[in-house]
């Protein structure tokens, strides 16, 4: 038992020294990239701008067309030379290396002046011109002043080099004015001054760093050890009532923390008592969710093929709910042998709440319904029957899309309580977007009256309603799944069955949503007529 704890202190000793060393590393790193940047800014600053004030005041003075006199008779005169004493006093004034005008050709460059030639005239010297030399050259000579200059580097000296255009009498670019400066053994400058500002920080840091490790070890290091150790005891012992105490007298917070540890050793215990009672209460709650849940599905219409004994059209329909229970619901059924109703609908909220106040709105609106209530006026009624009742803060209300229709002629009557837009497909069309004005939704206003419409379906026409769960699917860039989305999805397989439409905008969603959490329940309907010709649609 002995050995385990020495092993387990050089251990934790071995952190607290790799740790030190981390962060004087990381100081150290730190300063020498500061000090490098500063220093290669300081040096771009000052003789980058030199180099193109230079040249352009150069390019200003000097005569392009003179240039190219010089170049065609390698015949000097008094101009010549004064531009020549010129350029050295540039070169002299701007710290350059060199200063040069040169006329560019296709693979040399001839020069006219040049600070460097020994006996003052370096007329007609041609030199190589290729290379990233070149293309930034001849950009400068088209007027290019974002690639104006060239950077070479060689073995650790880096030569700048800045151009100017010159011009002739037509004021078409001819020559280049070239300012050259060099950064003499600029990276062992660098490397140099960050060595000796390494050896600074590490001799002046040695001392320090023993000191604070002393009274680490001693202060944090050691007590932590022992609240370590006790821990492990504790974990070792949950069930009895033993009070177990690391025995820390440091005056600081870690004694304060030794003194916490003893007090959460007691609660700790009456929490696990608390947690047995708890997780059995969630198993009950658990089971009986499961129980709500399937006693919703229940209520709604979930056996197909729905009709089987009916040829005149196919229908089907699905609700996914955001959490165990839901607050969407669809439904679906023969109010008589030649007219369907059919409702989808989304009650606010989510939970048990939403589920509840779905099952009235539910049963009302179809008791309504068979009852022979047109849609209009079942929601009228269904609407003052929920508000008698709806006395929870915030308010629930209720959104309802539903349709009554004759399924002989094709007629039908249909009214919109603040849902989602129905989208249509004639036979021989795509899917579109029905908009048009909607009711307010149900449980809002009392005595509230519904607008109906007036519609018509076709034999091969289709019908796919949804609650605002589809459009708002949500994928982990926040973006929506939208309409459009939804449109390009049913339209990529227009007549598919009512169940593979469903299918296919579940894919869709899925597709799109990818890992993110579902916010809202997601319920669908699909409709198709096969019943005989009608005439012109309004709306849905």
């Amino acid at each position: 038992m002995s050995k385990v704890p020495k092993k387990k202190r050089k251990k934790l000793t071995t952190k607290a020294i790799l740790g030190l060393i981390f962060v004087l590393a990381f100081i150290v790193i730190f300063v020498c990239i500061g000090i490098t940047w500063r220093y290669i800014e300081v040096f771009d600053d000052s003789h980058y701008g030199t180099a193109f004030t230079l040249t352009h005041t150069a390019s200003r003075i000097i005569d392009g067309e003179k240039a190219l006199g010089y170049q065609e008779t390698g015949q000097t005169d008094d101009y010549y030379q004064q531009v020549q004493e010129f350029l050295k006093l540039l070169q002299t004034e701007g710290d350059l290396d060199r200063a040069y005008v040169f006329v560019p050709s296709e693979n040399e460059r001839v020069i006219i002046w040049d600070t460097d030639a020994a006996d003052g005239n370096a007329l007609g010297t041609r030199q190589p011109f290729e290379g990233d030399f070149k293309e930034s050259a001849m950009a400068s000579l088209s007027g290019d002043t974002e690639k104006n200059s060239y950077v070479d580097e060689n073995n650790d000296k880096l030569t700048i080099t800045a151009f100017s255009p010159l011009s002739d009498k037509n004021g078409k670019s001819v020559a280049l004015v070239a300012a050259e400066f060099k950064g003499e053994n600029l990276l062992i400058k660098i490397v140099d001054f960050n060595l000796a500002t390494l050896m600074i920080v590490l001799v002046s840091s040695i001392i320090p760093i023993l000191i604070y490790y002393r009274k680490t070890k001693k202060g944090v290091l050691m007590p932590i050890k022992r609240l370590n150790s006790a821990a492990k005891e504790m974990v070792g012992d949950l069930e009895t009532e033993k009070v177990i105490s690391p025995d820390i007298h440091t005056g600081d917070e870690i004694e304060e923390l030794s003194d916490s540890f003893e007090q959460m050793n007691i609660e700790l215990r009456d929490y696990i008592r608390q947690l047995r009672l708890a997780t059995a209460e969630k198993e009950r709650i658990g089971a009986e969710l499961n129980m709500a849940r399937d006693i919703q599905a229940a209520q709604l219409p979930n056996t197909f093929p729905a009709f089987p004994d009916r040829k005149d059209f196919d229908i089907y329909a699905s609700m996914t709910p955001a959490k165990e229970v839901g607050g969407d619901f669809y439904d679906f059924f023969l109010v008589d042998d030649d007219h369907l109703a059919m409702v989808i609908a989304d009650v606010s909220g989510k939970g048990i709440p939403a589920s509840l106040f779905m099952m009235i709105s539910k049963i009302l609106v179809k008791n309504r319904l068979k009852a022979g209530d047109s849609p209009a006026a079942a929601l009228e009624k269904v609407n003052n029957q929920l508000i008698e009742t709806n006395n929870i803060k915030p308010k629930q209300f209720v959104t309802v899309w539903l349709a009554v229709l004759d399924l002989t002629t094709g007629r039908g009557k249909a009214a919109n309580a603040g849902h989602e837009h129905p989208v249509l497909k004639r036979a021989d069309g795509a899917y579109e977007l029905l908009e048009y004005r909607h009711s307010p939704p149900v449980s809002l206003i009392r005595g509230l009256r519904f607008r109906e419409h007036d519609f018509e379906m076709k034999p091969g026409d289709r019908l796919f309603v949804y609650t605002d769960g589809v459009a708002e699917a949500m994928n982990s860039d926040h973006e929506l799944y939208g309409t459009e989305r939804l449109l390009e999805v049913l339209n990529s397989d227009p007549n598919a069955s009512p169940q593979q439409v469903l299918e296919n905008v579940t894919n869709g969603i899925d597709a799109f949503v990818g890992d993110a959490e579902q916010f809202d329940d997601i319920t669908m309907l699909g409709f198709l007529y096969r019943g005989t010709d009608g005439g012109n649609t309004d709306t849905v």
